[in-house]
């Protein structure tokens, strides 16, 4: 299989773990964020058109945002034909950051049920 496919396999599983981690720290505040994010992700990430011709908005937060890294990644190995390391690297990093934030959103969940004193009527 294709390099680009394994890119976008981890795009996918990235994007869907900070949508998921959102929605279960935040609830509907969190939908609302995640909503927020991929919007500005839109003209942030110079998918649509190069960065340089974006406001000073855009162009400050384009290298903190995910899609800006599955954007140079996707460009490497559809069109350019280097090496798209670093972009996976830190789509990868995001990926278990967000999987760890998961994982102890579940463990405070877990500690909160623990406490619970369960009385027989």
């Amino acid at each position: 299989m294709s390099t680009t496919f394994w890119v976008l396999i981890l795009v996918s599983f990235t994007f869907i773990n900070v949508v998921t981690s959102l929605n279960l720290w935040f609830g509907k505040v969190g939908s609302f964020l995640a909503m927020i994010l991929m919007v500005i992700q839109l003209g942030g990430s110079a998918g649509t058109y190069p960065i340089q011709l974006s406001n000073g908005f855009f162009e400050a937060i384009h290298p903190y945002l995910p899609m800006t890294y599955s954007v140079n990644a996707l460009r490497e190995t559809l069109m350019i034909g280097g090496s798209a390391k670093s972009d996976v690297m830190v789509m990868f990093g995001i990926f278990v950051a967000f999987t760890l934030i998961m994982i102890g959103f579940y463990m405070f969940k877990q500690l909160k049920i623990k406490k619970i004193n369960y009385k027989h009527s």
